[in-house]
């Protein structure tokens, strides 16, 4: 866990802009560390109506972790304000200390007042309803103005032809589920919509629980390959069938400086913890991550009955993507006693799938066409915008080639 002092030099780094200052109510007295690299912030803006670079806070202020600056806003913050309540929880119990051993009761009373005018304080989630409307507008102005400037999604683009038409794509802090039956397809879905956001500039983190990094990384070659104009097989990738060497030689040059991160276990472990991919995303502070095989995830409620663990990881799972800003998109499958690849599995047939249901933002199942091996169909269980021009969408499937995409003329 990062100390207090990381966690402040972070906080003081994301605090240089208008958005930000707008959500931070603390003062300097309540850092540990570095109050008064804050209030230097406060007070270069106060005088001149701008606040300073990065490069003027770390000369005056040599104490500050530069490596901190990668933290991002939600975390730093939301760290800090634990800090903060811890240490002023431990300041109440120690200034009532003394009066223990004499008078307990009353000691005892005195804490307890000290600890619910904490509680009061600390709801920083009750805000007047009319005191960020400037902030509201500001934003809104900003996304307009992308709009204006020809930008079509605000998010990052889908897979799904349907979803980018209503202009909103996979958005900050918000969980998408994936769910499907055994051999259906839904690891290339995942690595489809990775890929899709890696090619529009988008630092993306996928992480398999199921499958090699070298077997996810070649699925990635034939989708992306295929997006980008070249025909690979995946058969011939996996099995070193004769394919066109230079061509392949030249996509891979092409792939350099792509923002791709790809990890399939954690410390030599099968499976991952909760805890590891909230390590890894303050790490490498993605814009997207993809998690194959969620099921496979441990969460933070260990030893306890198997819905307390479930809840556990799927509300987990949202708080991450809450607290760092960042969209998750997480697949799971269904119960293989649910054999009928040719409709869509529901909620009750999924492991935990209540909990998912409830914690996702947007859940949708994926399922094979009857009529056509080479299609495969995707029904909305739920989506956050309300309704779509179809809950059911067609997508053509050829794995094979990497062609994973919604049939256009499916309305």
């Amino acid at each position: 866990m990062e100390s207090y002092e990381f966690i402040e030099s972070g906080l003081i780094f994301n605090l240089l802009d208008d958005l930000t200052q707008r959500k931070f109510k603390y003062t300097p007295n309540d850092f540990a560390k570095h109050g008064d690299a804050y209030r230097f912030i406060t007070n270069y803006y106060d005088k001149y109506r701008e606040y300073p670079e990065p490069q003027v806070l770390c000369e005056n202020y040599p104490a500050l972790d530069e490596a901190a600056k990668t933290l991002k806003f939600e975390y730093a913050f939301d760290t800090f304000k634990n800090q903060v309540l811890f240490r002023n929880i431990v300041g109440t119990l120690n200034a009532n200390r003394d009066m223990l051993t004499d008078k307990p009761k009353q000691a005892l009373s005195r804490i307890m007042t000290g600890l619910n005018d904490l509680d009061v304080v600390w709801d920083g989630d009750i805000i007047q309803y009319n005191k960020d409307a400037t902030f509201r507008f500001d934003k809104w102005k900003a996304k307009n103005h992308r709009r204006k400037m020809g930008e079509q999604i605000i998010g990052i683009r889908t897979p799904f032809t349907s979803i980018n038409r209503t202009g909103v794509g996979w958005m900050k802090g918000e969980l998408a589920s994936i769910f499907a039956r055994p051999t259906v397809g839904k690891s290339w879905l995942c690595v489809d919509v990775a890929v899709q956001a890696v090619l529009d500039g988008h630092k993306t983190l996928l992480i398999s629980t199921e499958m090699p990094e070298e077997a996810m990384s070649l699925r990635a070659d034939v989708v992306m390959s295929h997006h980008m104009g070249y025909q690979f097989s995946h058969t011939a990738l996996r099995t070193g069938l004769p394919i066109d060497e230079a061509k392949y030689k030249e996509f891979l040059q092409k792939l350099d400086g792509r923002p791709f991160l790809i990890c399939d276990h954690i410390d030599g472990q099968i499976g991952i913890s909760l805890d590891s991919i909230a390590g890894l995303v303050r790490k490498y502070n993605p814009e997207l991550v993809v998690i194959d095989g969620v099921y496979l995830v441990t969460g933070a409620v260990q030893g306890k009955a198997m819905w307390e663990q479930n809840h556990s990881l799927f509300y987990g799972l949202k708080g991450l993507a809450t607290t760092t800003n960042t969209p998750f998109v997480v697949s799971t499958q269904a119960t293989r006693d649910a054999s009928d690849l040719y409709s869509p599995p529901r909620p009750d047939q999924v492991a935990f799938g209540d909990a998912m249901i409830r914690a996702s933002d947007i859940a949708l199942s994926l399922y094979k066409d009857e009529n056509n091996d080479r299609q495969r169909m995707v029904q909305f269980q739920k989506y956050r915008e309300g309704e779509l021009p179809s809950d059911v969408l067609t997508l053509s499937w050829d794995v094979d080639a990497g062609n994973i995409e919604e049939v256009e003329d499916v309305f």
